[in-house]
């Protein structure tokens, strides 16, 4: 498929481009999980280049997407890529801000909520699936986690 073509080349300015086509046509045809999908994998783009402000507005209209679609799975996953996404602009922030420690608290409570999803997907996804959804997110958890005590560990001996 072309739109993964542009994406595992990192032209991700091209991807976001596609994935905008595939915006509207799922638009088109009143598809709302395209709709909601499609917003993800902008997002995901926009993230890749450091846009973190497009990135959580495309997320947050999947997630509400996947919301008003019922589809569990859609919300699980909205919730991850906010929580990578925030903890993708902790990174950037750097330094011991208060933006890095709000944007490693939001990034918890994103994958928080992410974990609240999965274990609603137990009884209907495959041990395997559940098992890789599940690591993902405690993998990811535990990067929030250290990386918010280094900085807890940069501003004690900075006070």
């Amino acid at each position: 498929m072309v739109i993964f073509d542009v994406v595992d080349s990192g032209n991700f300015d091209d991807a976001v481009a596609e994935h905008e086509q595939e915006l509207v046509l799922c638009e088109a045809l009143d598809d709302q999980l395209g709709m909601a999908v499609a917003h993800r994998r902008i997002g995901e783009c926009c993230g890749e280049l450091g846009s973190f402000d497009d990135a959580l507005r495309h997320q947050r209209l999947h997630l509400d997407l996947a919301q008003r679609c019922g589809s569990v799975v859609e919300q699980q996953r909205a919730h991850a890529t906010i929580g990578l996404t925030h903890f993708r602009r902790a990174e950037a922030c750097g330094g011991g801000t208060p933006e890095e420690a709000e944007a490693l608290s939001d990034a918890e409570e994103a994958f928080r909520q992410s974990l609240q999803m999965c274990e609603k997907l137990r009884s209907t996804t495959s041990d395997v699936e559940y098992s890789e959804m599940k690591t993902r997110l405690l993998m990811n958890f535990g990067l929030s986690y250290t990386a918010f005590t280094s900085l807890c560990s940069v501003i004690s001996v900075t006070l």
